[in-house]
């Protein structure tokens, strides 16, 4: 069950980031399109490089990279020797299928398309995409599991 979760959860990712993609991608996106006020609005972006922007024009480097990560989070899901679903599993779901996401983009395109915008006013957070947020919830999901289970561990 924990194998079928864990793809199942990857797989729900990179269907909703490339949906989300092939949408915003056939949008008109000239200016900001606003969704709530300026706090969020689309904005279409290419980012030739890695998390938020680092290393452009680095995409072939970057795809390899992202391969290898994905073995490695895959493996270390295997080593864990539970057999029911845990907060690993989903969050170790949620990063492959962002890392699989934007590995498609890098392939097929040569960049990532980012195009979700927060930000007040002036003030902006990087541009970024659904497998971006993914991966973003993996990690806290990940972070959130090891303290707890180190706390508990202290504890008894």
């Amino acid at each position: 069950m924990r194998r079928v979760t864990l793809g199942l959860t990857a797989l729900g990712v990179v269907a909703v980031d490339r949906g989300s993609k092939v949408l915003v991608d056939g949008m008109d996106l000239v200016a900001p399109h606003q969704l709530v006020g300026s706090l969020l609005q689309i904005i279409r972006g290419e980012n030739r490089g890695g998390l938020f922007g680092a290393v452009q024009g680095s995409a072939p480097l970057l795809a390899l990279l992202s391969i290898g990560v994905i073995g490695a989070l895959v493996v270390y899901h295997e080593r864990e020797r539970q057999l029911q679903v845990t907060p690993l599993t989903i969050g170790v779901g949620l990063l492959v299928g962002g890392a699989m996401g934007n590995l498609i983009d890098r392939l097929a395109f040569g960049y990532v398309l980012d195009f979700i915008d927060i930000g007040v006013g002036a003030l902006r957070f990087w541009t970024f995409n659904l497998a971006d947020a993914g991966i973003s919830f993996g990690i806290l999901i990940l972070l959130v599991d090891t303290l707890f289970r180190s706390r508990s561990t202290v504890s008894r």
